[in-house]
C-alpha cells in the first residue's frame, strides 16, 4: 500500500446480461464505473509507522483510535514487511484499535530477498500478528492482507528482483493455514502484468483489493487471470483521520466478510 493517503473505493461492474456473460467468459473487459467515496456506506483506514508523522518506527504521535472509530468501521494495519522487519508501532497501534469498535487485521508488505523466502515470510508474519493478538478468528477480526506490489527504486519504483509466484502461492496457504481463514490480496492488475508476467492465477480463490489512484472510469483494472475475483478498489485522497482511506459498500457485519467480484 503507497506511503501517502489514498482512499480505498470499491467499485461497480455494470452491464447487460449478455455482457456479463461475455465477460464471465473473457470476451470482453468489464466496465468499471467510478463512484465517488461519499457514495459508499462502510468506511476505513489502512495504516502503518509512516503515519505517526515522525522519522523512525519507535518515534512520533500516537494516533487516537477513538476518533478514529468515531468515523471509521474498520482498519488494516501493518505489521511486517519482508523476512524480519517489524513495523515499530503495529503492536501498540493493534492493541488500541481493538479498544474501539473497529473490525481490523494486520497485512504483510511483501519484500523478497531470494527467490524462495515465500514460507519464512509467511512465518514472520503469522509470528508478529499472533504476538500482537490477531487470531483470525475472533470477534472484530478481519482477514490478514498481503499487500504486494512494486518496490521504491531511486525515484520510481520497480518489480521485486527475487519475485516468484510460488512464493506468493506458499505465502498465502502457510497464512491461511495459521488463521484458517482465506487472506485478502491487495495488488495492481499493471504489477501482475509487468512483475508476474499476466499470470495473476495465483491469486485464484483469493479476495482482490485492487487499487485506483485516479478517478478514472477503468480503474481500478481487473487482474489478468481466469478464476481470479473481480476488483475492488481505492482513489487517492486524504481522509480526516489518520492513515489511507478505505471503503466498501457493505453493511458493517458484511465487511467481516470481504469478497470480491461485481458485486
Amino acid at each position: 500500500m503507497p506511503q501517502t493517503s489514498p482512499v480505498r473505493v470499491r467499485v461497480a461492474l455494470t452491464g447487460t446480461v449478455v455482457g456479463a456473460a461475455l465477460v464471465a467468459l473473457g470476451l470482453i473487459a468489464p466496465t468499471v464505473e467510478a463512484a465517488p467515496p461519499s457514495s459508499y456506506g462502510v468506511s476505513g483506514v489502512d495504516t502503518s509507522h509512516y503515519n505517526h508523522e515522525a522519522k523512525g518506527e519507535q518515534q512520533g504521535t500516537a494516533i487516537d483510535w477513538s476518533r478514529v472509530a468515531a468515523s471509521n468501521s474498520f482498519a488494516f494495519l501493518k505489521a511486517t514487511e519482508g523476512v524480519s522487519r517489524k513495523d515499530g508501532w503495529f503492536a501498540r497501534d493493534y492493541a488500541a484499535a481493538a479498544e474501539t469498535s473497529l473490525l481490523r487485521a494486520p497485512y504483510h508488505f511483501f519484500r523478497p530477498r531470494t527467490a524462495d523466502d515465500g514460507a519464512v515470510q509467511a512465518r514472520h508474519f503469522v509470528a508478529t500478528a499472533r504476538a500482537a493478538g490477531y487470531r483470525g478468528n475472533l470477534a472484530g477480526e478481519l482477514p490478514p492482507v498481503l499487500d504486494v506490489e512494486k518496490l521504491p527504486a531511486g525515484g520510481t519504483e520497480v518489480c521485486p528482483k527475487e519475485l516468484r509466484s510460488d512464493q506468493l502461492r506458499i505465502f498465502l496457504r502457510e497464512v491461511r493455514k495459521a488463521f484458517d481463514v482465506t487472506p485478502i490480496v491487495y495488488t495492481r492488475a499493471s504489477f501482475v502484468k509487468e512483475c508476474l508476467g499476466g499470470k495473476g492465477g495465483v491469486f485464484a480463490g483469493y479476495p482482490l483489493w485492487l487499487a485506483r489512484y485516479g478517478s478514472h472510469a477503468n480503474e481500478p483494472s481487473r487482474c489478468p487471470a481466469p478464476g481470479v475475483p473481480g476488483p475492488s478498489g481505492s482513489t487517492r485522497g486524504r481522509g480526516p483521520t489518520p492513515g489511507s482511506r478505505d471503503r466498501w459498500t457493505a453493511t458493517s457485519s458484511a465487511a467481516a466478510r470481504p469478497s470480491c467480484g461485481p458485486w
